[in-house]
């Protein structure tokens, strides 16, 4: 089993990689390095610190629930110990919270119940995901409609599947800045309207197969699903 490490603490990574000597472990220090590696190698469990420089773990778990990668099981690993920080890692995507400093038993107890409880990865569609007539391969990054097969970029994709995870719901720039692109400061909001604009071309979000992905005048983005009555 594969588990992601990311603490910027050098002396508790290697303790936590000392514990977990069973299973293949890869440390990142960084937010950022992380997230780079993930679509390469996608691990069976992430354990995540929450303060850290720049990027902080909130801020990595909605990139991950708001990407093909959501059904990755997510651990905070965390000196926060607030019940109000509790409440906001579970509410946002997390699947379990331990407070620092966590013994070797309880965290390895941990790991164990959440891949107990959880499919890792997409085992459970083989990596399909289906909104007639729309047809999701996050292995192939490939989206498939009456017999087109659409090849998209890496955003691209994920931007699809984001809004069609929330179809209905209105969706703001500032939203899929962060859960698409994750906070990137060199990024603006133009960026957003381009790879909408491409994406409504590619997949004919015009209506024209009952999905309209309109603008929201000031707001943002909305994904309509005109099929439903």
């Amino acid at each position: 089993m594969k588990i992601y490490i990311l603490e910027d603490d050098v002396d508790q990574s290697d303790l936590y990689e000392l514990w977990l000597d069973e299973y293949k472990c890869t440390v990142f220090n960084k937010a950022r390095d992380l997230i780079k590696q993930i679509p390469f190698e996608v691990p069976d469990v992430l354990i995540i610190d929450w303060n850290l420089p720049k990027v902080d773990g909130l801020d990595v778990l909605h990139w991950l629930k708001g990407s093909r990668y959501d059904e990755i099981p997510v651990i905070f690993l965390t000196s926060r110990n607030t019940d109000d920080d509790i409440v906001t890692a579970l509410s946002d995507g997390a699947d379990d919270f331990v407070i620092k400093p966590a013994s070797e038993a309880i965290l390895k107890a941990r790991i164990k119940a959440v891949t107990r409880r959880l499919n890792v990865g997409l085992s459970k569609t083989n990596g399909k995901l289906i909104s007639e007539p729309y047809n999701f391969n996050n292995k192939a990054n490939t989206i498939s409609y009456k017999n087109n097969n659409v090849s998209l970029t890496n955003k691209e994709y994920d931007l699809a599947l984001y809004f069609f995870k929330n179809e209905g719901l209105l969706i703001s720039r500032d939203q899929l800045l962060e859960s698409i692109w994750v906070k990137s400061s060199d990024i603006s909001t133009r960026t957003v309207d381009t790879h909408i604009s491409r994406l409504r071309k590619k997949l004919l979000l015009n209506g024209t197969y009952g999905w309209k992905l309109v603008s929201i005048y000031h707001q943002g983005y909305k994904l309509i699903n005109q099929n439903k009555a």
